[in-house]
């Protein structure tokens, strides 16, 4: 009995200091900022109407477009760099980097206030010059909050980055309602509201910082250094973005704004997987290299497989829950307007159990320290889409984009898998060689 009760003892502390490991502020951050986001999606698409809310997706994509460029120049980077300063280097580092960052977010204003300024006279269907200046607002208080949430991850601050996170996420919810009820919630209403959350964060966020220092030379050595890590990860960035939002930008050229927002609505709901999707993102990277350099390629690989079994099955469950009756989930989230494109809700739920396949391939050729073909990988998405995406708009309609996608995707991770194998079998190879097994040496 008492050796039940020990045995009980070690698993429930076991299981407590598992829950209160270092994943757990992120995860749970990242649940509250993916609902936040799936909330004010549906609370848009119903309040706005389909083609609104179109609008208000399309102005979107600038925000995300220009976030990728700042997580491959300045959060990736700091995320990996940040935890190797000592402790009286930080305010210069730190002051390097939000230096850094106010400069690009700064440009970044200025090039979505002019983008959305041009998109007008090529999206007729959508108002956007009239979302010049909310969205650039959007967008460099936006990026300037996601800055500071990642600062208080790269320093082990994760109840800060979540309490930050809550503040400015939550609060733009009751906002929205308000303005529905009143009568004022548009695409340019929205966006203020947003825009004056993430200032909230923003502000918040910023006076728990610790104290910055401005040093010339530590701005221009960590700019140097930053921009060793990060220059490949830019170019893959911008292709990354370009390959598979090229078919989403080119269904609402011949089909008007409510063609973004049918997409847009789809893609919310199977957007509960980013939950683990980018929280197995600070977790997998690591583990992977961990396997390797502890058991080898053999092990790595068993833990990928491990990794893709077990994720990849939750995500393929929920797939089939979404495509199994994609009318109800549709009618049901966003009302009747959308019961018609249920098609497309299925298509999103093969598509995102590819999608997720691509994340523990790409962990293991980190791991390797061989980038190469996901940049290449990357290209190749760009030139299919560059090719084909205006052609299945044009001739096949929003079953055309979400085929473009599919192929995309499939093309992706072939390139990925192959060459992981491939580098595999090379580095398992060497090993042998170097190290030959006890039959051999006899």
């Amino acid at each position: 009995m008492s050796a039940n009760a020990t045995l009980q003892e070690k698993f429930c502390h076991g299981l407590l200091q598992h829950l209160r490991g270092r994943e757990t502020w992120p995860l749970t951050d990242q649940a509250v900022v993916s609902a936040t986001n799936f909330i004010t999606s549906v609370m848009l698409a119903r309040f706005m109407g389909l083609r609104e809310f179109g609008v208000f997706a399309l102005a979107w994509m600038s925000v995300l477009f220009v976030n990728s460029i700042q997580n491959a120049l300045i959060i990736s980077p700091m995320m990996s760099i940040a935890p190797k300063q000592e402790e009286k280097d930080r305010p210069c580092y730190f002051g390097a980097v939000v230096f850094q960052e106010l400069v690009l977010v700064s440009f970044c204003f200025v090039l979505v206030f002019i983008a959305l300024t041009l998109s007008g006279n090529y999206f007729r269907h959508a108002d956007l010059h009239s979302l010049a200046l909310p969205l650039a607002v959007s967008a460099f208080a936006y990026q300037m909050q996601d800055f500071i949430r990642r600062y208080f991850f790269a320093t082990r601050q994760g109840r800060r980055a979540f309490a930050d996170d809550a503040l400015s996420y939550i609060t733009q919810l009751p906002i929205l309602f308000v303005l529905y009820k009143v009568g004022h919630l548009n695409s340019v209403t929205a966006l203020w509201a947003m825009a004056g959350t993430s200032i909230l964060g923003l502000v918040v966020g910023w006076l728990w910082m610790e104290p910055l220092e401005f040093n010339r030379d530590w701005i221009k050595a960590i700019s140097l250094r930053h921009w060793r890590v990060s220059r490949w990860l830019g170019a893959s960035a911008m292709l990354q973005w370009t390959s598979g939002n090229l078919f989403v930008l080119a269904a609402p050229v011949y089909y008007g704004a409510a063609a973004a927002g049918v997409l847009k609505a789809a893609q919310n709901l199977m957007g509960v997987t980013h939950i683990w999707f980018q929280g197995l993102d600070n977790v997998v990277p690591v583990e992977t290299a961990r396997h390797l350099r502890e058991g080898g390629v053999h092990s790595m690989l068993a833990y990928t497989r491990s990794i893709l079994v077990k994720w990849g099955g939750l995500t393929t469950i929920f797939a089939i829950i979404m495509a199994a009756a994609p009318g109800f989930w549709l009618r049901l989230i966003y009302g009747s307007q959308m019961v018609e494109f249920g098609y497309v809700l299925r298509l999103y739920a093969l598509l995102y159990v590819i999608v997720f396949i691509g994340g523990p391939l790409r962990a293991g050729l980190q791991a390797l320290e061989f980038t190469v073909p996901i940049f290449w990988s990357y290209l190749a998405m760009t030139a299919l889409a560059f090719f084909f995406a205006i052609p299945m708009a044009k001739w096949m309609g929003l079953k055309g984009t979400m085929l473009g996608l599919l192929a995309t995707q499939i093309l992706f991770q072939s390139i990925v898998a192959v060459s992981l194998l491939q580098k595999s079998h090379l580095v398992a190879m060497q090993a042998a060689r170097a190290f030959p097994s006890p039959s051999v040496l006899e």
